[in-house]
């Protein structure tokens, strides 16, 4: 009989690491002027249908479909543009893997890993008044990796 968990861990905001990592292993450090991200995977399965008007009982395998952006304060792009300038890669051309870490006391952590990153698109906005100007970057996704593990089952 399954059982319910009450009091589970109440992850916030506060609780997340952020990292970027060229390939090749160069770190660009946390990513200490994250405001937003999001990121998901889909999986496209296409029903197959016989004679009848019902799909059949399974579907297709699918195909793994990945999206991606974060939102980071203008003075951590510019770290970026600056990491990337010291690897002598192009913004354009730069691959990274993200890493997303969530932490609690005394509970295990977990890391979800976007593998094979690269920059769609650069966007900047700001508004008058106090707020932080910020730079949204939409992501092309290569995998993603709940725990070492992707939907398919394979690892890291």
């Amino acid at each position: 009989m399954a059982t319910t968990i009450v009091n589970q861990v109440p992850y916030d905001f506060q609780s997340l690491e952020t990292e970027i990592i060229a390939k090749g292993g160069t770190s660009f450090g946390l990513v200490s002027g994250l405001e937003e991200f999001d990121y998901k995977v889909t999986v496209n399965r296409t029903e197959m249908y016989g004679a009848g008007r019902l799909p059949m009982a399974e579907p297709t395998e699918g195909d793994a479909e990945f999206d991606a952006s974060i939102t980071v304060h203008r003075h951590w792009y510019h770290q970026l543009i600056a990491g990337a300038r010291d690897l002598g890669i192009p913004l354009a051309e730069l691959s990274f893997t993200m890493t997303f870490t969530y932490y609690a006391k005394d509970q295990t952590l977990h890391t979800d890993t976007l593998f094979g990153c690269r920059l769609k698109e650069i966007g900047n906005s700001g508004s008058h008044g106090p707020d932080p100007l910020m730079v949204s970057m939409p992501l092309r996704v290569g995998n993603i990796f709940f725990d070492g593990v992707d939907v398919f089952g394979n690892t890291l």
